[in-house]
């Protein structure tokens, strides 16, 4: 059997409970959500857990059709030849969703997110030449509503740290739900 790492045993704890996910989802669901974060596949997922392929892969199904889980491609932009970054917009009026709809629609903007906080907006960009990245920029600033745009470039993207992360909001939501 697998030794689960420490998302595992806080998961088991009365977070789930607290959290509503009783009853919505069990231990195994949480064991197979643990081991897809440690990137094992279905029939990896099946040995370890010592369950039928077809269990796993309906669980797995079930998942991510209630939203547990998101599954997906994630291209590679550089391998084909683009710059990858990110445009923040700053807006000085209320209308964030028509100008998030109207960041969507442009050439180069590959998905867009609302935010509160620093910027309004932000909106994924991938680009080959810099005339391009201009042309878009140009485009957001003579957007209704639009007060500010900041331009930053990604340089790389380091792999991701989805058990720390996880286990450090669990560990938080523990500690505000005691206090």
């Amino acid at each position: 059997m697998v030794k689960y790492n420490k998302i595992h045993k806080l998961l088991r704890r009365p977070i789930i409970s607290r959290n509503k996910l009783d009853g919505i989802i069990d231990e195994i669901d949480i064991k197979i959500i643990d081991l897809m974060l440690l990137d094992k596949n279905n029939k990896e997922i099946s040995k370890e857990l010592n369950i039928p392929l077809s269990t796993i892969q309906r669980r797995v199904r079930n998942l991510i059709s209630a939203g547990f889980v998101t599954l997906g491609p994630q291209i590679n932009y550089q391998k084909f030849g683009f710059k990858t970054g990110l445009v923040h917009v700053y807006l000085r009026n209320g209308n964030i969703e028509e100008t998030a709809n109207k960041l969507q629609s442009q050439k180069h903007i590959t998905s867009v997110e609302i935010h509160i906080g620093n910027s309004d907006l932000l909106g994924n960009v991938i680009y080959k030449e810099g005339k391009e990245l201009l042309d878009l920029i140009s485009a957001i600033k003579k957007m209704e509503g639009v007060e500010r745009v900041v331009w930053s470039e990604r340089i790389y993207q380091s792999p991701s740290k989805n058990h720390d992360v996880i286990v450090n909001i669990l560990d938080s939501q523990k500690i505000n739900k005691i206090i």
